[in-house]
């Protein structure tokens, strides 16, 4: 029965309902005013609640003419655990309803509840509702607001695990709608509240005041990331970021496509007009990308876009040009690599460098701690050449780490993970190999920096503050537990494997007291819960790319020192990420009068921003992760066939009710999009599509297939997504600190 269905009549027709709330812990004060919506008509009652372990009881009552009525509903374990459709049955005043135990009244069951966290999806009454946001309209206490997306039906749900209460609906077809009047005054918490966003790897290029800087649509299509729209998806979430009152942004690496001067330059015009603007605090970490290499280099590329349609090459340095053998039609020093020190110089007011307004800063290299802070004593400290240690023999390295205290009881912690080896010696400079790998070299190298951050932790603890650490690079492992199938069936730089962090890494960090870290680099949707059997936990939060599927940010909010919670919030909406679509046409009438090889003009007819990453993640897996990390077999075999195929070679009947209308390049991309970005990926796949992966799944159970490539791997892409299904919560999910 849907939720749009006759709703309870003597309830809102009443014309003075009262009743007293009494929820303690949840709510302050402990009274909820309903105010219901009938018709063009309005009704206001109030309900007392009283959530206990394993039921719940909602008490009303009202007073007309004087006199004073009230009843009662009760829901027991079963009801408050598993109940799957809301209780219709009207009030019997001066009695209590025993709500039938597959049905819930004002509220959604427990179970429910874990199935938005977890997947951002449920079914009740028969009704699919899908995530759409959390912490919805500032209510401190945590807010999941869900949407039926083929009737429009919206609830917002108090995210509260005892007392998952709908306190607002809109939309409903019928015409009953209802909200909480005192939300804001029953919702907000009076203690920190703090919300701090994370937007990580933009990879931003100036392509809106430089034209001649927009790179192919077809070599976009082979990269991980996009190139051009990036700088309209950054906007767009520090837009969200402030539409949402959040004054706190924290940046973890990769901010620029390769730290070319003039992309830095432009991110910094964004902070500083973003800071200007609207009063927002950047905190920003180095990323791999940006340095690309510790003293910055010269590139060349040759895919920059013409008027015409064809490619042409740019370099930042004639030299660069001539050595590379391309034909450069520009040479553009602005397109120069930043290293360390101008990185540092231009964000020097977004967390590199101390500011006044900070109540604590420091590095690893800082003489004074949290007792003996000044601002006097940390400008004296911050110079970067005083925050060098020795990477091997003689040789010296920068670190840019740093914690910050930039409102009273949280501390950020930013993490440098970036460790530059020398490999050669060139025309007698020192040559670097790049940091992509993360954290494995940190170990390695870089102990002093470790053996800090556990002083840092423990400073925190003792002095009470909320630690919240970030590092560009992943501190866990992100494969949900599926390495050793990874490695056994596609190898060890597969799912980028070869990034996963040292387990001793990983618990040097728990050890140290780390509790929350944030990361970026993998470009994926991910929560890793780390444990050393110590009774030490450590949430290690991917953040997704805004430039890359699934395009999203996260959001911390901390409540108090005990709770922290967390969202995730896609960019349905960019402005602007259309404006060079006419160059790309122009690309393809080009590439077709040239003979070129040309790409499907689709992605050109994408609906929203999701949709465009999504068409570029779909041909980035045919092009690149298909050739590139799985076994041949998939490439020449899978791909090309159909669903009813797959499913009867594993040994499952396809239902008539429901055909198998998927091909395997459709199954392979949806192993991929739930392997970089989790839950979220769940806009795209259907459920019956996940249903029937997970019965060619059980078919598979006990049988050997080692010996036929095909049915082994097939195996392994429906054990992977079962894998890749079934993590930790990555959307909406709390964290305990104590």
């Amino acid at each position: 029965m849907k939720l749009k269905t006759y709703f309870i009549i003597l309830f809102l027709m009443m014309t003075g309902c009262v009743a007293e709330v009494n929820a303690a812990g949840i709510f302050s004060p402990d009274t909820l005013t309903f105010r219901f919506f009938l018709y063009g008509q309005t009704r206001s009652f109030r309900i007392k609640a009283s959530a206990y372990a394993d039921s719940v009881c909602l008490r009303w009552a009202m007073q007309r003419h004087g006199i004073t009525f009230g009843g009662a509903y009760y829901m027991g374990r079963e009801s408050v655990e598993r109940g799957s459709s809301l209780c219709f049955m009207q009030p019997a005043l001066n009695r209590t309803i025993n709500v039938p135990a597959s049905q819930t009244a004002f509220m959604i069951s427990r179970e429910a509840l874990r199935s938005l966290r977890s997947t951002g999806r449920m079914t009740y009454g028969n009704t699919l509702y899908e995530l759409t946001d959390s912490i919805s309209c500032g209510l401190g206490i945590g807010s999941l607001h869900v949407k039926d997306r083929v009737e429009g039906c919206e609830m917002w749900i108090i995210d509260n695990d005892r007392l998952p209460l709908i306190w607002k609906m809109s939309n409903n077809p019928l015409g009953i709608d209802w909200c909480v009047e005192n939300a804001a005054e029953a919702f907000c918490r009076t203690d920190t509240n703090l919300k701090i966003a994370f937007i990580a790897d933009p990879h931003v290029q100036t392509v809106d005041s430089h034209p001649e800087l927009v790179r192919s649509l077809a070599s976009e299509l082979k990269s991980t990331r996009l190139f051009n729209e990036n700088i309209f998806a950054f906007r767009a979430a520090l837009d969200d970021a402030v539409r949402r009152g959040i004054k706190l942004v924290v940046l973890p690496g990769d901010l620029t496509d390769n730290g070319q001067t003039v992309n830095v330059r432009t991110v910094r015009d964004i902070l500083d007009s973003y800071a200007s603007r609207y009063g927002m605090k950047f905190f920003v970490t180095t990323g791999n990308h940006d340095p690309s290499r510790p003293y910055g280099e010269d590139c060349v590329d040759g895919n920059f876009l013409a008027a015409d349609g064809s490619c042409m090459a740019i370099a930042s340095s004639a030299d660069v040009a001539a050595g590379s053998g391309v034909k450069a039609v520009k040479v553009d020093t602005l397109l120069h690599c930043c290293g360390y020190d101008e990185i540092m110089a231009q964000y020097a007011a977004y967390g590199f460098s101390p500011d006044k307004s900070y109540l604590y800063w420091a590095t690893p290299f800082s003489d004074y701690d949290y007792d003996g802070y000044t601002f006097g004593k940390a400008v004296a400290e911050s110079a970067a050449a005083k925050r060098r240690y020795v990477l091997c023999d003689t040789l010296k390295a920068q670190d840019a780490s740093y914690v910050v205290e930039p409102v009273k009881g949280v501390w950020l912690l930013a993490i440098d993970g970036g460790v530059y080896l020398p490999v050669a010696n060139r025309d007698g400079k020192t040559a670097y190999s790049g940091t992509s790998t993360g954290y494995a070299n940190t170990w390695k190298h870089k102990q002093f920096l470790i053996k800090w951050i556990g002083k840092v932790a423990e400073e925190a603890r003792r002095h009470g503050k909320v630690l919240v650490a970030f590092c560009h690079y992943p501190a866990a492992g992100f494969h949900n537990g599926a390495d050793s199938v990874i490695s056994r069936w596609a190898g060890d730089k597969a799912f980028n494997m070869h990034r996963n962090p040292p387990r001793e890494l990983t618990d040097a960090l728990l050890k140290a007291g780390i509790k929350i870290h944030f990361a970026g680099h993998l470009h994926q949707n991910n929560t890793a819960v780390a444990d050393d059997g110590q009774g030490h936990v450590m949430y290690n939060i991917q953040v997704p790319s805004v430039s890359a599927y699934m395009p999203a940010y996260k959001i911390l909010t901390v409540c108090g020192d005990s709770l922290c919670r967390v969202q995730t919030v896609v960019l349905d909406s960019v402005p602007k990420f259309r404006s060079l679509w006419p160059r790309y046409f122009s690309e393809y009438k080009h590439d077709i009068a040239s003979g070129t090889e040309t790409w499907n003009t689709d992605i050109l007819y994408s609906g929203d921003y999701p949709s465009f990453c999504d068409m570029h993640f779909r041909a980035l897996v045919a092009s690149r992760y298909v050739e590139r990390e799985l076994p041949s077999v998939v490439g020449d075999s899978i791909v090309s066939m159909n669903g009813s195929q797959l499913m009867g070679m594993a040994g499952v009947k396809e239902s008539p009710e429901q055909p198998a209308a998927w091909t395997g390049l459709d199954l392979v991309t949806d192993l991929y999009r739930l392997h970089f970005a989790g839950s979220l990926a769940l806009r795209q796949i259907p459920q019956w599509r996940i249903s029937q992966y997970e019965a060619m799944l059980r078919s598979f159970e006990g049988k050997k297939t080692e010996n036929n490539k095909l049915l082994d791997s097939l195996k392994n892409i429906c054990l992977l997504i079962k894998y890749f299904s079934s993590g930790a919560p990555d959307n909406s999910f709390d964290i305990r600190l104590k």
